[in-house]
């Protein structure tokens, strides 16, 4: 199998910033909210001919925004969500055939804009897991308000 990590940048660079809010009380733990990154969407461009034939199929191995890994072919025909990164590079061997394929590791975030064929929970659990951080941040800023004096 063949292998490739394509290092070109394809996207801009990423900007973070920090969310914070004071309390009369002083800061609680759920206050201090982690940098959010604004990583743009790696796209899935092949490498030119002149650095990869196009007769070796090509998959785009990568996290998306919710921390799950994401296999893609170059082609848009297939991909999939996993939990781990070898259960995407399995897929990605398994889907290109005895001869096997190149990867690619873009930066950014990959996100899977065809049907999932990977893992069928992943969906439902990234689902639950922004209703529960809609749900938290509901509370959070009920409670801020009932502290204010």
């Amino acid at each position: 199998m063949s292998a490739t990590a394509h290092s070109e940048e394809l996207y801009g660079a990423s900007t973070s910033r920090k969310l914070s809010q004071k309390l009369s009380l002083g800061p609680l733990a759920s206050d201090i909210f982690p940098k959010e990154e604004q990583t743009e969407v790696a796209p899935f461009l092949r490498p030119d001919p002149g650095v990869l034939s196009e007769a070796i199929p090509v998959f785009f191995i990568g996290r998306n925004r919710d921390g799950f890994w994401v296999a893609r072919d170059a082609e848009g025909k297939f991909g999939g969500l996993f939990w781990r990164k070898e259960g995407a590079l399995r897929f990605a061997r398994r889907s290109a055939g005895p001869a096997g394929c190149a990867t690619v590791f873009p930066r950014g975030h990959v996100e899977l804009d065809i049907e999932n064929a990977g893992n069928p929970f992943i969906p439902w659990m990234a689902a639950i897991r922004h209703l529960l951080t809609h749900a938290m941040s509901t509370i959070m800023a009920s409670l801020r308000k009932a502290a204010r004096p």
